[in-house]
Formats: C-alpha cells, structure tokens, sequence
C-alpha cells in the first residue's frame, strides 16, 4: 500500500508530530511519503531536526498562503509519480486539495482525520466541508469521540471510525530529573510547571502565567514552545514581576528531557482535539492539570490529573498544587501505554487503508 498523508505544514505541533509518527510506525511506511502544502525542506529540516531521518519521505508543495488551484497538480504529479493508492490529509486546507486531486483521481481512496471541529465555526469552512463531503468520497476519522459527535452535529456528517491519537511510548519515558533540569538550564530546587504548545491564541499561556501570582515563590513556569504571542506573553511576565520565575525554552527538540525536567504538566486550552502533549507527559508519568476541552477527558482520570472549566482561571492555582501531590510514575505511564500507545493507532489506521482499498 502506498500512503501519501497531506498537512499543512511540518511546524513542529501534535497534529503534525501525529502524521509523521503515524506514517513512521505504519507497516506502509517505506512506500509512504507526507506532502506539507507550505513552507520548504530546508526551513523544516532547521526546526524539527528529527525529520531528517526520513528526508526522502518529505515532500513540499510550495503552496502560498492563498487557494492555488497549481498546487492541485502538483500533488496529482506526486500521485501519479509515487503511485499513490491513498491520501490521507489531516485538517481543512489539506482536506481540500486531496479532495479536488481525487476528483481527478477517482481510483485514489481519500481519509481524512478530524483532529478538532472548531474550524467549524467558520461559516465558509463549515460550506467547504460539507459540499466536498457531497462530491467526493472521503472517508471521515475522528481523533476523539467528543470531535466526532461535534463534527456530526455542525456539519450532519457521521464518521467511520474514531482513533484515538498515539505516542511512541517507547520514545517518551521519563529519564533523571536533576540530569534533564541540567540539560535545559532549569533551576534544581523549585517546582516546575510545564506547558508544551505553541504560543497561539487560544492555548491558554497568559492565564497559566498569572497563576503564579497566587502560587508559592518556589513555583517556576517552563514554556516549550515558540508563535506569534510569544513577545506580548514576555511583556506580561515583566508587567508582572515574574522574570525569574517564568521560562522561556522556544522549540525543544527533545521533549523527554523537558517532560523529565518538571514536575506537572499543564495544558489549560480554549480548544482541542485530543493533544499529543498530554498523552506525551502520562508516558513520562506525569500527573496533569488540563482545561475539559476535547477530548481530554477521555484519556485523563482524576488518577493522572484534575480537569477544570477552560474559564476557571482561578482554579488554576489550587488544581496546580493538588496535581503536584498526585502520585507521579509508573501507575501514570502504565495508563498511558494501555491507551495511547502508537502501536495501536498505527494498527488502526493500516486496517483502514486495506479496508477501503479492498
């Protein structure tokens, strides 16, 4: 089977560390290749020096921020050079063109992964996605069951499966605390909260920042992660008082390092799907304190974490302190590994492809 998975971009973040483990660990993956519509090789390779291990895999469109009706040939060629059997594309502008490239292609099976449906309050996404649904063939996976329910109610499309998002386990395991604090400059005799997630709006960084007002001055921020927000989130963190205790990482690359290094994550978004980040720091046995969006609460039970309301800013603080009380380790990895582990994603996944392709 030739798989071709479609996204956006290859900017390091779950959806795409989702695609690119999912093609790694498929059986069909020596005949698999991601095409990313923007940005280049060189640009991703000097941020996400990972994927240099399968470079021959990588394949970029070019495509600018606009629709380009060019970029849709491009990917037939792709196709038609790869002998492609199946596009899996992940999110709306991927979705789009795999669409339009099958209606070309008709021999070509298309699936799609809903990794979240808030796109879906766009009134002209909304449009897109069920007209194409009418023309084309595809065939709908959600990463949540929450995301599917919510995908069927806004849009009266049901999907096929859902399959819950997975991590390679294996990659992610918590290695010594003192050694990874180390590794990143961190200070050693605080408690460190960490969040993993681009600095974006809507992924909750300048109400996790002002928690510390009302948490103990041995309670330090760690940020993984870079964006747009990131100057006007420092400005907050200065109009605060707060320098010396929130830290800045940018893009790091190994995250087992930066999940060993602290104490709880947290994830206190506006939205989800269900993000990898979470099921990343259970395998490091992390306990969590994450905002009820998604499908957090699918994977997360008051034995890993606590869930709040996405508007309970001032929860924040007490849920942080009694998170960091949870007992943290193997009964927390062992949760992760039995729900979230690649393997069966993966599995899933090749299952589906045979199916459709039969």
């Amino acid at each position: 089977m030739r798989v071709l998975h479609l996204v956006q971009h290859l900017k390091i973040g779950g959806l795409e560390k989702m695609a690119v483990t999912l093609m790694q660990k498929s059986c069909f993956a020596q005949n698999s290749v991601i095409v990313a519509l923007q940005g280049s090789k060189v640009e991703s390779l000097a941020n996400w020096p990972q994927l240099q291990e399968m470079e021959e895999h990588l394949i970029f469109l070019d495509k600018n921020p606009k629709f380009e009706l060019s970029v849709v040939d491009k990917l037939i060629k792709v196709i038609e050079e790869k002998k492609i059997e199946v596009i899996h594309s992940h999110h709306i502008g991927p979705m789009l063109y795999a669409s339009l490239a099958c209606l070309k292609r008709k021999e070509v099976r298309h699936v799609s992964t809903i990794h979240d449906a808030w796109y879906l309050n766009n009134f002209k996404q909304r449009v897109i996605t069920k007209l194409l649904n009418r023309i084309c063939a595809i065939h709908w996976v959600a990463d949540a069951q929450v995301v599917a329910d919510d995908f069927t109610s806004r849009t009266a499309i049901s999907t096929q499966n859902t399959i819950l998002n997975g991590i390679d386990c294996t990659q992610f395991a918590a290695i010594n605390m003192e050694h990874a604090r180390y590794q990143l400059g961190l200070p050693k005799f605080i408690k460190l909260v960490g969040c993993a997630a681009r600095l974006e709006p809507g992924k909750g960084h300048k109400a996790l920042i002002s928690s510390l007002k009302d948490l103990p001055s041995d309670y330090h921020l760690v940020l993984a992660g870079d964006g747009s927000l990131k100057q006007s989130l420092r400005t907050h963190v200065t109009s605060l008082g707060l320098e010396s205790r929130v830290h800045f990482l940018g893009n790091v690359q190994n995250m087992q390092v930066f999940y060993s290094a602290i104490n709880v994550f947290c994830l206190f978004s506006e939205r989800e799907g269900l993000p990898l980040s979470i099921l990343e720091a259970m395998a490091c046995g992390l306990p969590i304190v994450a905002s009820d969006v998604g499908g957090i609460h699918e994977v997360l039970t008051p034995k890993q974490g606590i869930l709040l309301s996405p508007t309970a800013h001032s929860g924040l603080p007490f849920a942080l302190i009694k998170a960091i009380k949870l007992e943290r380790g193997p009964s927390i990895r062992a949760h992760a590994i039995a729900i979230a582990d690649v393997s069966q994603m993966s599995s899933q996944y090749d299952q589906l492809y045979r199916g459709i392709n039969a």
